[in-house]
């Protein structure tokens, strides 16, 4: 059924005077009264087209109720207000917005007030119920964990869930409405809170801290999780790490044993007086020199003259190193009146010859006189400033 909101001015019944619309009759003096009935019922009926059918519509009034078998319309026109009252007072306004104000701040569900803070709620099928309003608490919206996601709740049923990680073990007590989380295995156990190395304490600051091993010079760490096991080797390639002698031993001599890691053997240079004092000016001239930047010793003899106890004599190469031409035996046949082994009148004399290659690449031995004193050879040669120079070749065989 459309609702009509027109009328027509011009029909009115019995009224006499433009202000008397739909008055049926007036009172002596020509004030409408209107229409007053007693006892009875005003029936007001209509026919409209549905679907393209005529359909009749009643509608009843009495002095208590108003009746209608079809769908019963009450409308305003723009801008107006539609209201209802009891007792000469506005209860309910409904606005042309649409609001519905309820003025008397009064309402009954089924003739239920509810009970004091209590609110509205709904099924999801229409049906309305007074409800008790849930208990309001302080609640954290996000839970934030340094370094880690934020847990946020995006609803108000959101549940946050307490997760058991590895060695920890989480129980709850409804009762008692606690949560207890313990430490399970191998996360209890006992461990060392201040670690000494050095003379120096590292201690732990929390539960958190982690000791890290590092490897110094000619040093190696390698660490293996499933064994749980850290190896440290030594990676050096040098004295530090390789094989070396306990003892040192020489023939007919005392043996020299290494009683500590840090032992250590000293080389040093012989001033024995009990050789020949023929000899000892020259052979007690022996130094030792360490080198600790190229980690070396050297062995130094300084007999000036000859090297005869090596069979040599020194001489100096184009290269400016230190050498020597070693010194050969030489035999002659001497005449003498003793008797000489096998018969004849010869003895071998035996003197030391330096074998030179001359200018046409032959070789040949020099011989060297003996020294007037008959203690020694000697050589003559010509030194860099051209003069005659003579070394005395010591032969002490």
């Amino acid at each position: 059924m459309s609702i009509d909101t027109t009328f027509d001015a011009s029909q009115r019944i019995a009224g006499s005077t433009d202000y008397s619309d739909h008055i049926f009759s007036v009172d002596s003096e020509g004030t409408p009264y209107g229409f007053q009935v007693s006892n009875a019922i005003v029936h007001i009926d209509d026919t409209t087209t549905e679907g393209g059918s005529e359909v009749g519509y009643n509608l009843y009034l009495d002095a208590q109720t108003l009746i209608s078998d079809g769908d019963f319309v009450i409308t305003t026109n723009a801008n107006k207000k539609l209201i209802f009252g009891t007792d000469s007072t506005e209860r309910l306004r409904i606005t042309t917005d649409g609001a519905i104000d309820i003025r008397s701040a009064k309402l009954l569900i089924n003739g239920d007030d509810g009970a004091a803070n209590q609110v509205l709620k709904t099924d999801g099928y229409g049906n309305i119920s007074w409800t008790d309003m849930p208990s309001q608490q302080y609640a954290f919206g996000n839970i934030v964990v340094s370094g880690e996601d934020t847990v946020q709740a995006e609803n108000l049923s959101e549940t946050l869930t307490f997760v058991a990680g590895s060695g920890i073990s989480i129980s709850t007590d409804g009762d008692a409405d606690s949560i207890t989380i313990s430490a399970t295995g191998g996360g209890a156990s006992t461990a060392f809170k201040t670690i000494s190395a050095g003379g120096n304490n590292i201690v732990a600051d929390s539960s958190t801290d982690t000791l890290s091993l590092i490897a110094g010079d000619n040093i190696s760490i390698s660490s293996d999780s499933t064994t749980d096991t850290i190896t440290i080797a030594a990676s050096t390639s040098g004295e530090l790490n390789q094989n070396a002698f306990k003892n040192v031993a020489s023939t007919n001599q005392n043996t020299i044993s290494a009683t500590g890691s840090e032992d250590t053997l000293t080389i040093d240079s012989d001033d024995e007086t009990s050789m020949d004092s023929r000899y000892k000016t020259d052979r007690d001239q022996i130094t030792i020199i360490t080198d600790t930047s190229n980690k070396t010793v050297k062995v130094n003899s300084k007999v000036p003259k000859t090297l005869s106890m090596v069979g040599k004599v020194p001489i100096v190469t184009k290269l400016g190193d230190n050498s020597g031409v070693p010194l050969r035996n030489k035999f002659f046949n001497v005449a003498t009146s003793d008797s000489v082994s096998g018969g004849g009148g010869y003895v071998g004399v035996s003197t030391r010859s330096i074998p030179v290659v001359n200018t046409s690449g032959t070789t040949q031995d020099v011989l060297m006189p003996a020294k007037s004193d008959n203690s020694t050879l000697q050589l003559t040669f010509v030194n860099s400033s051209g003069t005659d120079e003579i070394i005395d070749m010591e032969v002490a065989e």
